[in-house]
């Protein structure tokens, strides 16, 4: 008797949530002269400043939390020389066209093709594919919604469809990005003394 896949038992999935990408955003932050500051906040999960070259994210994020949110941040910084940044930031472009920017640089990281290809072939839903990559499900989806037909092309799509997952169902937002304002140095000084300078 064969065994049937809905009867097969996957490992617990915060057991199996590693960095599989191998994209570890905490040495990129330190290698781009990037500080990143962990504190014990309850409004925000990360905030970013440019100026200050610096990050604040919330203290207790799980590993593959945090190495998306310092990731998402990072990007958020490589974008600070950009118009569309600069536009955002004075109020002329919506700011949510900079974030799918961001996720889309974000997922690709946290995501190369040949690691979704892989996890696809061994989950066969969205928590477990998501923690298989080390990423969040919204992560997840976000990659999964903007793969080129390239992209497609290479991936079996028995794999796609068995996660039971279209473009449109996505998962909650898992951290809120917050946008520096004037007060951004002061800010990171007060939550994180000793460490910012004027």
């Amino acid at each position: 008797m064969g065994v049937d896949e809905s009867d097969a038992v996957m490992p617990d999935r915060q057991g199996i949530a590693v960095q599989r990408n191998g994209f570890n955003a905490q040495e990129v932050a330190f290698n781009h002269g990037i500080r990143i500051d962990s504190v014990v906040v309850f409004d925000f999960v990360s905030y970013w400043s440019v100026v200050d070259r610096a990050v604040l994210i919330q203290a207790d994020l799980s590993g593959h939390v945090r190495n998306e949110v310092i990731a998402h941040s990072i990007a958020h910084i490589e974008m600070a020389e950009s118009l569309e940044l600069a536009a955002a930031l004075d109020g002329e472009l919506w700011r949510g066209r900079v974030e799918m920017k961001v996720h889309h640089i974000v997922s690709r990281r946290l995501i190369p093709l040949a690691d979704l290809r892989d996890a696809l072939e061994i989950g066969n839903n969205m928590p477990d594919v998501a923690a298989i990559l080390g990423v969040t499900e919204f992560l997840l989806g976000w990659r999964l919604q903007h793969l080129d037909d390239e992209e497609l092309a290479l991936i079996p799509v028995h794999l796609l469809n068995r996660l039971g997952w279209l473009p449109g169902m996505t998962a909650d937002y898992p951290y809120l990005c917050l946008w520096p304002t004037s007060s951004s140095g002061e800010m990171l000084r007060q939550l994180a003394p000793g460490r910012h300078h004027k």
